[in-house]
């Protein structure tokens, strides 16, 4: 080997090393990169799944107008399903009120102030019961929407909030006005909206003023 060879041998040697480190390093940037980009992809894709949970879509058996949404329900649970006129069968809550409840749920709370004894129920079947015997043995139960239905849209739950008057004869001829104002919420369920809270407040009026907002009436 002559010395010019010898010579050139050492630079050589560095330069392939060199090549190889860029080749090295271009391989695990690349990996790096990819992982990066996987990383990126799957944090974004947990994302997505979290807002979607959050926001929650609404099944399309739940109405936002008209007869099945939540104003109008709240309208038809005092108007007709806690209305009682004279000659009526005995009072059946479930046939009368049972579709506007979920029977179901645990978050069902459920409170009237007109109930003496002033129990929480925490189903339906609860409230049912703490409410037959009584709207049984009224005559009538006569009431008139004051304001409201007034709702608000949350999604997969809306709350609605309605003012009332109520013209109640017991058994023996005596007769009980009240205003309440009530607020319902409810649950987007696949057989519509569903009653899971509920609050009445009530305010028990005079005769005269009873007879002004809910007149008597013999139908």
């Amino acid at each position: 080997m002559s010395p010019l060879q010898s010579l050139t041998l050492p630079n050589e040697q560095p330069e392939i090393h060199v090549q190889g480190d860029i080749e090295m390093n271009s391989q695990h940037y690349a990996v790096r990169s990819t992982c990066t980009a996987l990383l990126l992809f799957a944090c974004l894709a947990s994302l997505s799944v979290v807002a979607s949970a959050t926001t929650g879509e609404r099944p399309a058996t739940c109405a936002t107008r008209g007869p099945a949404s939540p104003g109008e329900l709240h309208r038809e649970w005092i108007l007709v399903g806690w209305e009682k006129h004279r000659g009526d069968p005995p009072f059946d809550f479930r046939q009368r009120l049972g579709h506007l409840y979920h029977w179901n749920s645990d978050d069902v709370r459920l409170y009237d102030t007109f109930d003496p004894q002033h129990r929480v129920a925490r189903s339906a079947d609860e409230w049912a019961s703490i409410w037959t015997e009584p709207f049984t043995t009224l005559r009538e139960a006569r009431h008139s929407v004051l304001d409201g239905p007034d709702v608000i849209d949350g999604g997969t739950l809306s709350a609605s909030t309605l003012e009332f008057a109520a013209r109640l004869e017991t058994s023996a001829g005596e007769i009980i006005g009240n205003r309440a104002r009530t607020s319902l919420v409810w649950e987007c369920t696949p057989g519509g909206w569903k009653i899971v809270r509920e609050h009445t407040s009530v305010r028990i009026v005079s005769r005269e003023e009873i007879d002004t907002i809910v007149p008597h009436s013999d139908k």
